[in-house]
This record gives C-alpha cells, structure tokens and sequence, in this order.
C-alpha cells in the first residue's frame, strides 16, 4: 500500500506543480475573478424565476403536507417533474419553515449549489492541467451569464451541474482508489436523482472508462462504480414504478416520439449555441489532446454525449440553453484548459492577448440576456396575480384549467388543475389517449384560462391549440369572459369563468383592476 501511495504522490506532485514560478498566485487571482464575476452576474439576475419552478414548489408543498408527490391533493399520482432530488429538498424546506416565501430558499440553494459547481470545474481542470487550467475553467465557466442565470432561476441546473462535474472529476480517479470509486458513484447517482439524463450520462461515461481507462487504473473498479449507479438507480426507479403506475415518468410520453420536422426545429434552435461553441470546441480538443493520457479526450466524450442529450427536448422556450448547459461546463473546462496550456507555451504579449479575448469571448452570452430581468415582471403582474385572484375570489375546492402550469395553478391552489397544453407534461389524459380539447370542456372546470395573441379580441395563429375552446359552442355556453391579463405583448390570457359560479361584483372589479395593471409598461 506504501508503495501505491508514493506512487499517487508522485504522480500528484508532478501534476500539480506549476510550470511557471507564480502560477499558483495567479490561480489564486484567477479564481477572486471567477467568484466576483459569478457574484456580479448573481446580482443582476437574482430577481429572475422562470414560471417552471413552480411546478416543483407544488409538488414539494403537498409532499410536505403529507399528500404525497402529487400536483393536485386527492388526484391521480402522476410525475410531471423531471427533478426529484430538487423536489424533495424542497419539500424539506416546507416541512421546516411551512407557509411563506420560498423563492429565497430556492435562490440560496441555487447559488450554492452553482459555487459547488465553480469548485467542481476547478477540480476536473486542476486534475488535467494543474491549478491555472483548473482556475482558468472555474473562470470560464462563471463568466458565462447563462451559468448564473440557471443559478438562480428557480430550477435543478446548477445542482445537476454540480453532480455530474464532480462525477466526472471522480471518475477520472476511480481506477486508482476505492474511495473515489465510492463518491463517483454517489455523485453519479445524486445528477441521476436530479435529472433523469443523469443516469445515462453516468453510464456512458462509466463504459468509456471501463474501455478507455483514462489516467490509467484497474477496469474492474469503474466496473463496481457502475454497478452501484446501476443498484441505487434501479432501486429508486422501481419504487417510483410502483408509486406512479407508470413505467416511465408522464413528461417521458409528452416529449417521445419526435419526428424529423421536430427535431429539424431543434437543430434550428441550437444553431445560434452551436455557432457561439466552435471556437469552445477547437480549443477543447487542443486541450484533450494535450491531456489524453489523463482523461482528456474521455471528457471530451462526456461533452458529446451531454450535447446529444439535449435533444431530448424537442422544444426550448426557456432563455440561456438550459438543457446545454452540462455541455458547455464540460467544454468550458476542457476548452479554459486548452488556452491556459497554450498561453504558458506564447510569449507573454500574445498570451495576455489571448487570456483578453477568451474573457470577451466567455461574457457574450450572458450579455443577450439582457430583457430576461423584465420576465419575472411580467410573470408577477399577470400570472401571480391572476393566480392570487383566484385564490380569493373563487368558491372553496374551485378547479382551474389552463395551459402554463406554473405560477398561475402555484399561487391559485385550485384543488383540481387540467393542463391543456397539447404536450400534456401534467395529464395523463392526454399522453396516453391524445389531445382532447372536449375532454377538458366535460370536465367542467371553475375556470377556463385560455391564450390570445391580443388583449383586446380572441386571436391566435391558425392551427394553435387554443381555437376549438373558442369555437367550441358547448364551452361558449357554458363560460362567460371576465377580462385578460397581459404577460406580452403577443401573449395574453383571457379569463373565463363558469357561467353558474358566483362571483361578487366587488371581486370581478377586483379582478379587472388587476388585469389592468398588467398591461403597464
């Protein structure tokens, strides 16, 4: 065993040690930059939550009150979340704190799990390139707005970053250490709890390992790593098999099946991140090359295999590519590898040069992310408020249907709520016997919240979802218009109401006076 351990030492030295007399000060520098440059972004975009992080809160509000994990109490179980590690620490918050705010707690929760995910870039670039490539990729990676975005969205994305850079850091180590083997696969199975993908990423990477060996090490140890991903994964999907009744989660059937025009518009959509990534990407592969005995060109395939992940979405209406994400911290940190090894072989003119214009080039993205701090405005002037209305006005155990299932169903507390998006993320109903708009009528919800692309009239493009409800003669019957919140200007929500539900004339001016405000600039 001493032997082994000199033989680490050595290895780890010689890694480790800087090839320029200061490099370890400017990591040092590098990584103040990293921090203050993560905090900076973290100060302009803290306001922003996506509408989607209330799905989750939902979920985690009636898991803490003992409903289970169900999105409407007393409903069939379904898994409409794709994030259960998030969801269960959120509950953990309601079963602490109970009512109130819990948008602080998701914030903080996101900034330190984006500052571990800082911290793991760190150790997967130190592991390759030694301490100013490591702090050259937790650089990288925190001046990319996008990063910080996710941070503090609302969202799982900087846990999930966080688990599958620290796997992968792991992984590298797990042929020469049972204790690596041990925490590999903990963090494997902790970004496969987070995000289903997870799982897959694990695998992929554990077989490239078993047949690439990166850094060297026995094959038989990231054998037993994947057996344990294997065992815990399987232990977990078989009991959320038996909870739900359903062998995949609900979102798997909503977003299968894509067809070649689907997956055409998401190539569309990736163009502008796959245009910004090249330069990412040439620079990745001089940094696998340069690191192939070490893991390198193995790291490089976990950037492939990310990026092919991410069509997993046919569809992406969130800003700062969210599901690319994991892609672009694994190339972040091959690519910063890449420059930081290519800058101490340049003169140190050119190398400055070169360092300027990575940075430049690394703080693009978050710069067209300049009206994203005006969404939660918006979302607060239409759908929170139009969701607290409800909330007050409607009778007691009132059902709610309506296409985005976030902050409107979150803040509402309806005790029955119909998603009638096509996709059907949240009914069953409709990913096992397709999209029923009549369906949803019978089923005579308290309110009806229906799309127009004007304020003022019905209106939508030809062929969207929202025109058999406006043409439909059995719901004009049976609804009648209150008024429309506005969230856009080509996105409005026109509020409709059961035309025997009582409603107050104090509420229904209550209610009009809000959607009024909702429409200010």
């Amino acid at each position: 065993m001493s032997i082994i351990a000199d033989y680490r030492s050595q290895f780890t030295d010689k890694l480790m040690r800087p090839t320029r007399p200061g490099e370890r000060l400017a990591a040092v520098l590098i990584w103040l930059g990293a921090l203050a440059a993560f905090a900076a972004w973290a100060a302009r975009y803290f306001p922003y939550t996506i509408d989607d992080a209330y799905i989750s809160l939902r979920y985690a509000r009636n898991l803490a009150a003992g409903y289970g994990l169900t999105f409407n109490v007393g409903g069939p179980r379904l898994e409409g979340y794709t994030n259960f590690l998030w969801v269960v620490i959120e509950a953990a918050r309601y079963a602490i704190r109970g009512a109130g705010d819990p948008l602080p707690f998701v914030k903080i929760l996101g900034l330190a799990s984006g500052t571990a995910a800082l911290a793991a870039a760190y150790g997967l670039g130190r592991r390759l390139f030694g301490p100013a490539g490591g702090a050259a990729a937790t650089l990288a990676l925190a001046l990319t707005g996008n990063f910080t975005l996710w941070a503090v969205a609302g969202l799982e994305t900087p846990l999930y970053l966080c688990a599958v850079l620290t796997a992968l850091a792991l992984t590298v180590d797990a042929g020469r250490s049972w204790r690596a083997v041990a925490f590999a696969a903990a963090a494997w199975l902790v970004a496969a709890l987070t995000r289903p993908e997870g799982v897959i990423v694990g695998g992929v990477m554990t077989a490239a390992a078993v047949v690439m060996r990166p850094g060297g090490g026995r094959r038989g140890r990231w054998l037993v790593m994947g057996a344990a991903l294997a065992a815990g994964y399987g232990a977990y999907f078989a009991w959320r098999a038996h909870y739900f009744g359903m062998t995949f989660p609900n979102t798997f059937y909503a977003r299968a099946g894509a067809t070649p025009t689907s997956f055409a518009a998401r190539l569309r959509g990736l163009a502008p991140f796959v245009l910004f990534a090249l330069p990412a990407v040439a620079f990745a592969y001089y940094g696998a090359r340069e690191t192939a005995a070490r893991g390198g060109r193995w790291l490089a395939l976990a950037a492939a295999a990310t990026f092919a992940l991410a069509f997993a979405a046919k569809r992406e209406w969130m800003p700062g590519y969210r599901y690319e994400l994991p892609c672009a911290a694994t190339l972040a940190v091959l690519a910063a590898g890449g420059v930081a090894t290519l800058a101490r072989r340049l003169r140190p003119g050119w190398a400055v040069a070169l360092a300027a214009a990575a940075v430049l080039y690394c703080i693009v993205p978050g710069l067209q992310l300049r009206d994203t701090p005006d969404y939660t405005a918006r979302l607060d002037r239409a759908h929170v408020a139009l969701g607290k209305w409800m909330s007050r006005a409607a009778p007691p155990g009132f059902s709610l249907a309506a296409w985005d299932m976030g902050a409107l169903p979150y803040f509402a507390e309806a005790a029955a709520v119909y998603d009638i998006n096509p996709e059907g993320l949240l009914s069953a109903e409709t990913t096992r016997r397709g999209y029923d708009p009549a369906y949803f009528i019978r089923r005579a919800p308290t309110f009806f919240v229906l799309f127009s692309s004007r304020a003022d009239a019905v209106a939508a493009p030809r062929g969207c979802w929202v025109w058999p409800y406006y043409r439909s003669a059995e719901f004009q019957r049976r609804y009648r218009y209150l008024f429309t919140f506005t969230f856009g200007p080509r996105y409005n929500l026109r509020v409709y109401a059961r035309a025997d539900v009582p409603l107050t004339p104090a509420a229904l001016r209550e209610g009009g006076a809000a959607a009024a405000r909702s429409r200010l600039p």
